[in-house]
């Protein structure tokens, strides 16, 4: 469903940024807790409001490695390095963050970006094995990962992708964005699910900031999968799986079991398009993916960027924002990244 009145691509960008950090910080503390737990801490209704004192929400890598991407795009306009490069230098300042070796010389990337200025990136937030594993096992620029991980570690972080190339459509056909977003998750997972969902992803985000509705984006998504023929099958499946449901009016609690287990990227994408496809407010959908019983915060946040696309920034109540830790750095990026400079 989209709004009555649409909002401008700048605000739908802003609430895909917004959008993807609430949803990350409200299934933050659901992700890895048993069923029984989950009852016993939230009853029936699950988790619904943010659960740490004065209830703030405090997102999670998904959310870090989603700012990264953006600051590579801005960085990648002013230097003119090539972008996968300059996505892999962003990856790798972020994994100093996280605190971990890695044998690239960190001379080469740290002294760039603005990012690692930000203390609330230096959280410590449950980050995915495969990234950290890929990130400090790199050794050379741009190279894809060498692994079968078909987990959500690239998927997660694409969004600013597709939000860049709805702003700068003369240089970004749908084509280069899906292959973009793809690189960029190769860096760090290799199976086909893991990175061609991400270029989906991308694909169809572009395709809602320039106000094109929902249903119609994921055929063009899905035309994109078919041409690849059996390479696409798996995640056009999903995909496939996701329309259905919604369109047979399936109701979220079963068709939350029909998508998957949420634990890989081309399930978690499903069950954030179904989301995307009947979800009644901003609010409801995050509420429903942070309570899914798989990757939680990988859920909402995912489905909070796709969900803030659609909506728009007037759709997010606002004591939510204010409420988020780090929204200030959200909103400096968003700023830098619709003018493509630094601050």
């Amino acid at each position: 469903m989209n709004p009555t009145i649409s909002p401008t691509p700048e605000d739908r960008i802003l609430a895909g940024f917004m959008g993807g950090a609430l949803g990350d910080a409200l299934g933050e503390p659901v992700e890895f807790l048993s069923t029984e737990n989950r009852l016993n801490r939230w009853g029936p209704q699950g988790v619904m409001e943010f659960v740490y004192p004065g209830q703030r929400g405090h997102f999670t890598d998904d959310t870090q490695l989603t700012l990264f991407t953006a600051e590579a795009l801005i960085l990648h306009a002013s230097t003119g390095e090539p972008l996968q490069i300059t996505l892999h230098k962003a990856y790798m300042r972020w994994l100093l963050t996280q605190e971990v070796p890695c044998r690239l010389p960190a001379d080469d990337f740290s002294s760039e970006g603005f990012l690692l200025d930000e203390l609330v990136l230096h959280q410590r937030m449950g980050p995915g094995r495969t990234c950290l594993t890929a990130l400090a096992q790199a050794v050379d620029w741009g190279i894809p990962a060498i692994n079968n991980s078909k987990g959500c570690g690239g998927l997660m972080r694409v969004a600013p992708i597709g939000f860049w190339a709805a702003i700068h459509p003369e240089h970004w056909p749908l084509q280069r964005t899906f292959q973009v977003a793809s690189s960029a998750a190769q860096l760090t997972h290799g199976h086909l699910c893991g990175y061609l969902s991400a270029g989906a992803f991308a694909v169809l985000l572009q395709e809602i900031i320039s106000d094109t509705p929902l249903n119609e984006a994921l055929a063009v998504v899905m035309d994109i999968l078919s041409e690849l023929e059996e390479t696409g099958q798996n995640v056009l499946s999903a995909l496939q799986q996701a329309n259905d449901l919604a369109e047979k009016g399936v109701n979220w609690s079963a068709a939350s079991m029909l998508l998957g287990k949420g634990w890989v990227a081309e399930e978690i994408l499903a069950i954030s398009i179904y989301l995307g496809l009947t979800a009644p407010d901003f609010l409801t959908g995050i509420r429903w993916a942070a309570n899914h019983p798989g990757d939680a915060d990988s859920i909402g946040a995912i489905s909070g960027q796709l969900l803030g696309a659609i909506w728009g920034i007037q759709a997010i109540p606002e004591d939510w924002i204010e409420r988020l830790d780090g929204k200030g750095v959200i909103y400096l990026l968003v700023s830098q990244f619709l003018n493509g400079t630094q601050w």
